[in-house]
């Protein structure tokens, strides 16, 4: 999460909820000094904060990861398409039918995911 407006939401969404900086920080298992310098964005909110946040807070998953949804939408089908043309390399193994089948629902959604971020 590197955005600053991202880091904000977790201070903004936790002071909504009226939870304490340090109850936030005794409930993640983490110092209330580094919450706090996550939340002002002099330190990287690692997955374990950003998931507890989510949790505690309900804070939806797409609002925490937004920056990187594109990146790892790109990615995956990129590999996915590779994934594909290899399996279509392969078409005389077993269950290559089945695998080329669910990896093609997988690039659509895909896809369809990219494009939604391109608009």
């Amino acid at each position: 999460m590197t955005n600053a407006s991202q880091l904000h939401l977790l201070k903004s969404y936790r002071e909504r909820t009226g939870v304490s900086l340090q109850d936030m920080a005794t409930m993640i298992g983490i110092d209330t000094g580094n919450l706090s310098k996550i939340e002002h964005h002099k330190l990287d909110a690692n997955t374990l904060i950003l998931f507890s946040y989510h949790i505690i807070l309900k804070i939806p998953i797409e609002k925490l990861f937004k920056n990187y949804y594109p990146e790892v939408t790109k990615n995956c089908l990129r590999n996915g398409m590779a994934l594909k043309d290899r399996l279509l390399n392969e078409m005389k193994a077993p269950h290559i039918d089945k695998r080329l089948i669910l990896v093609d629902t997988i690039i659509d959604r895909l896809v369809e995911l990219d494009n939604n971020y391109e608009n």
